[in-house]
């Protein structure tokens, strides 16, 4: 069984860094934004900063909502259970 790994905004921000630093360019920030589900991505059509409370300790979240429409197929090999 696979363990889950916590995902954190810098984690994304680290990533997306990896895209535009030194000669790549920014093409990366006019890409869409999408999530897989089921096989099938969906797109992101809006974002949320959420706070909420664990344990009396104020926390953030980024939530990514889905436009529940299945716009593309993936093919299996691109699919991995991580």
């Amino acid at each position: 069984m696979l363990e889950e790994q916590e995902m954190l905004v810098k984690d994304l921000q680290q990533f997306l860094g990896t895209f535009t630093d030194q000669l790549k360019g920014n093409a990366i920030s006019h890409a869409k934004i999408y999530v897989e589900k089921e096989g099938y991505l969906e797109e992101i059509i809006r974002m949320e900063v959420q706070e909420h409370m664990i344990i009396g300790q104020s926390c953030m979240r980024l939530v990514l909502k889905t436009h529940s429409e299945q716009k593309l197929k993936l093919e299996d090999k691109l699919m991995k259970p991580y």
